[in-house]
């Protein structure tokens, strides 16, 4: 029998991503906001299905990539039901997307989540009463407390083994109606002859009502054969409606099926009398404050990042006696067996590395990041920060994508598909790699704790910071203007400590499943470059820009080679090239170590984030950015050497 497919639709901060990791378990990754879909399996009641989390979503009509891609996959593929994840919190507003998906004619159940919010705002729904409007199956969740998941879970499977759930179809006016009932014989007929004349033609995922009204309303979503089926017929339908409503065909649909959700959100909710303002109101005043916004901005990021080099302090100190005792196993072998020496100690040093350097300060980034992409702070911040982000050329939308990529750049990338402008994307996501992202941050943590002290970690991000203003600035000004910013604010929520463990537990996983692969690979290689002395022609490579202008020992330039694959092999290569066991042995001067981690921190970006660059912008784009970063980096860097020498 074939897997059946169920889908997770709803509009951006709706808890539907979170929804979907509780009942996936965790399978697949997320970064809070999902900015390609993720796909898992899971067991219902005995049958494995596909479960699918699409990108947030508004209306069936993009107005961005990642929406067009939800459109895309909705239309293209074989859907057995579809989880439309609904914002209690905003009845009215969801329930829009929900007309809409009722009139693609799937199977659907109704996740109404976040039933807490709604209630602390004084806001009682009638499912039942929902229920009974659409003939749909509804069901109370809690993503942040995991309540009615079993229940939802029932629903579904009731839903895709019974056929007794169908939408109902929801009347626009009269004279609409008309006119859409016309377009759809049209479609009918055609669907019909097609599949009589054919016996391969492709199945079009989507009823023939929901077409004609995407005709009327936006064509552009239809494949080619539709198009020239409605094309003449719809145009005229147009015109219609725009004598009659004195509105265009697109604002009529949008309007009707406005007041269609309002009557539906007013039938089925009550609003009572609340006893005191809620909680998340009051801290909105705060954290919204033109001051107390942003001084707890600040405090929030310097306790975000102290916290980090705290905990990772206090890791690496835990496991830093047991490794270094390793290294005693097989000493004697440097004198016996040299080749195998080099072989093995690379390996110990790459082991090493993961245990005792990157995972220490990896592990409370990706819990303290899971925590507080779920709060729906992230877009607060970009409220705040619109003001300042015009000064630079680009809107509080960006900030976004730059706060993720002090996670990783890969997602963030991803996530510029939110920025409708196309030339404020193309500048955030040429500057994200600048961004440090928790490989470049476990660099920078590791290496200042060695030799400085948290203060000068504090003083790369200010003065990286610094470095993507000015490159912001330059880049908008040669590119053409910005157009104005329409932002949604997500209600505050308490994030999921369950939820972000688990999350925390995958990432963990992937990296030492994907990392310690490179890690160890590349530290026998490095071992091996060393045995036959090939490194010294890598570092002649490196040393006009290392020694001559940056003044860097020049063995570091064969650990840039693998720092091209991951960031973080750069601490391990830099002891293995160095030929030191910790990081506190290295043979260079505070001076040197600074300018060696603003190089490291700018310059060309990793493997994975040039494939997504090339990907999403492409070639030319992403060549351009490298080249870019590796100007950009040597600048820095030596303009941070001319700081040293001048004070």
């Amino acid at each position: 029998m074939k897997t059946k497919t169920v889908v997770f639709v709803g509009q951006h901060g709706s808890g539907k991503s979170s929804l979907f990791d509780i009942m996936s378990d965790i399978n697949t990754p997320s970064s809070g906001t999902t900015f390609e879909y993720r796909t898992s399996e899971i067991d219902l009641n005995g049958e494995i299905v596909h479960i699918v989390d699409l990108p947030g979503i508004y209306s069936l009509n993009p107005n961005d990539p990642a929406e067009k891609l939800t459109v895309d996959f909705l239309l293209n593929n074989k859907i057995d039901l579809i989880i439309n994840v609904v914002n209690s919190t905003m009845l009215a507003r969801s329930l829009e997307l929900t007309v809409e998906l009722i009139e693609l004619g799937v199977p659907m159940v109704i996740a109404m989540n976040m039933q807490d919010e709604a209630e602390q705002l004084g806001l009682k729904i009638n499912v039942d009463e929902l229920k009974r409007q659409l003939n749909i199956p509804v069901q109370f969740t809690s993503a942040r407390y995991g309540k009615g998941i079993r229940k939802l879970a029932d629903k579904c499977y009731f839903s895709l083994t019974n056929k007794e759930y169908r939408p109902v179809i929801l009347p626009y006016t009269h004279h609409l109606e008309v006119q859409i009932l016309d377009i759809q014989n049209e479609i009918d007929n055609y669907l019909q002859e097609r599949d009589s004349n054919t016996t391969n033609s492709k199945a079009i995922t989507g009823s023939s009502r929901f077409f004609a009204i995407k005709s009327i309303e936006n064509p552009e979503i239809l494949n080619d054969d539709l198009i020239k089926v409605t094309n003449k017929k719809s145009k005229i339908i147009a015109e219609d409606l725009h004598t009659h409503h004195r509105m265009d065909a697109f604002e009529t649909i949008s309007y009707e099926r406005h007041h269609l959700a309002m009557k539906i959100a007013e039938d089925i909710s009550q609003v009572v009398k609340r006893r005191e303002r809620p909680i998340s109101e009051k801290l909105d005043s705060f954290l919204l404050h033109p001051v107390g916004g942003y001084f707890f901005l600040l405090l929030f990021f310097g306790s975000y990042f102290f916290t980090i080099f705290l905990v990772g302090n206090y890791l690496t100190s835990l496991v830093d006696a047991p490794i270094n005792h390793l290294s005693e196993l097989f000493a004697p072998l440097s004198q016996t067996h040299p080749f195998w020496w080099h072989t093995i100690n690379g390996a110990y040093m790459g082991f090493a590395g993961v245990m005792g350097i990157v995972l220490p300060y990896f592990l409370p980034l990706v819990f303290l990041t899971s925590l507080f992409e779920d709060t729906g702070y992230i877009t607060r911040i970009a409220f705040l920060l619109d003001a300042i982000m015009h000064k630079i050329g680009l809107h509080g939308k960006s900030v976004a994508p730059f706060v993720l990529g002090f996670g990783c750049s890969v997602p963030a990338l991803y996530a510029t598909r939110m920025i409708e402008n196309k030339r404020d994307r193309m500048i955030t996501a040429v500057l994200l790699p600048f961004i440090p992202c928790t490989a470049r941050i476990a660099v920078i943590f590791a290496l200042t704790a060695a030799f400085a002290g948290p203060i000068w970690a504090i003083i790369v991000f200010i003065f990286v910071l610094i470095v993507i203003s000015i490159s912001s600035k330059i880049l908008s000004k040669i590119l053409t203007k910005p157009t104005g910013l329409i932002m949604d604010i997500p209600t505050l929520k308490l994030p999921s400590i369950s939820i972000s463990l688990k999350r925390t537990w995958y990432k963990i996983k992937d990296f030492i499943r994907e990392a310690i692969i490179f890690l160890i690979g590349g530290s026998i290689v490095l071992g091996w470059i060393e045995y036959f002395n090939v490194g010294h022609y890598i570092n002649k490579i490196f040393a006009p820009i290392l020694t001559y202008i940056l003044g860097l020992p020049e063995q570091l330039g064969s650990t840039l080679v693998f720092g091209f694959l991951r960031k973080e092999l750069i601490i391990v290569m830099a002891n293995q090239a160095m030929g030191v066991k910790s990081l506190s042995q290295l043979p260079m001067s505070l001076e040197q170590i600074m300018i060696f981690i603003i190089f490291v921190t700018l310059y060309f970006p990793c493997l994975a984030t040039l494939v997504v660059l090339w990907k999403e912008f492409g070639r030319k784009t992403a060549i351009t950015a490298s080249i870019f970063s590796i100007i950009v980096a040597t600048f820095s860097a030596f303009l941070f050497k001319v700081g040293f020498m001048l004070f």
